[in-house]
């Protein structure tokens, strides 16, 4: 039978069974021992083998295919109704599933997944108010900041927002981080940018970080403690 290996309540995993639900494709669960244990089976050389990067949620048909990446399984399992009967629907299909991993999935991990207890909580906020010219610099400073934490992305969540204009601008935002501290300090090829912002954590349970957070991830509001208007917003994600 098609083997699905991954861990117990992998919501990645779930993609995979719900398409086989849906369109009656035979798919047996290896989430627990003996079948599969994580973190020692996916890492034994006959794992390896068949998925070289030791990820799950990973895919063995009954005729020995592999496949790995929770899209790629949730769309070999499926149908023709749920894959799309025709280019165009196919394509509506690969756009909401791209739509969903690259704008619901990234905030959801960092404002949704830990009230689920999935993940904790670690808000912080960044300020900089340095010598800032035209504001398609500041921009800059703002993407060239992301670029440089590239791999930080699955673990990480941010809005930044430049406010003011021309030769009156800042820059401030909101990260979100798994675990209780600043992730910068982690590596030396991250701590380049965060020193030139201050840093302070946030509380989850006030008034004020509830505001702060609604009014950054929706780029809108009166952002009361920056004192210039909004200009241009950027997500890390």
């Amino acid at each position: 039978m098609n083997t699905l290996y991954t861990y117990p309540e992998n919501w990645r995993a779930f993609k995979a069974q719900i398409a086989a639900q849906y369109s009656g494709a035979r798919l047996k669960v290896a989430s627990s021992a003996p079948a599969f244990t994580f973190g020692q089976t996916n890492r034994t050389p006959a794992f390896l083998n068949n998925f070289p990067l030791g990820k799950v949620p990973a895919f063995q048909g009954d005729d020995g295919f592999c496949l790995f990446e929770s899209n790629a399984i949730a769309h070999y399992l499926s149908n023709e109704a749920l894959r799309g009967s025709s280019p165009q629907a196919q394509s509506q299909v690969i756009q909401w599933v791209s739509f969903a991993d690259s704008e619901i999935i990234p905030p959801a991990s960092a404002w949704v997944f830990p009230t689920l207890g999935i993940m904790q909580f670690n808000k912080q906020v960044c300020s900089a108010s340095p010598e800032l010219t035209m504001t398609f610099m500041s921009c800059n400073l703002i993407m060239g900041m992301f670029q440089r934490l590239d791999k930080l992305r699955k673990n990480g969540f941010a809005s930044v927002i430049l406010f003011g204009g021309n030769n009156d601008s800042s820059i401030s935002g909101i990260w979100v981080f798994r675990g209780q501290d600043l992730a910068f300090t982690l590596s030396d090829d991250w701590q380049i940018d965060y020193e030139s912002y201050s840093w302070r954590k946030l509380d989850p349970d006030t008034e004020e970080t509830k505001t702060m957070v609604k009014e950054y991830f929706a780029w809108e509001g009166e952002f009361k403690h920056v004192g210039k208007p909004f200009n241009t917003g950027k997500c890390f994600k």
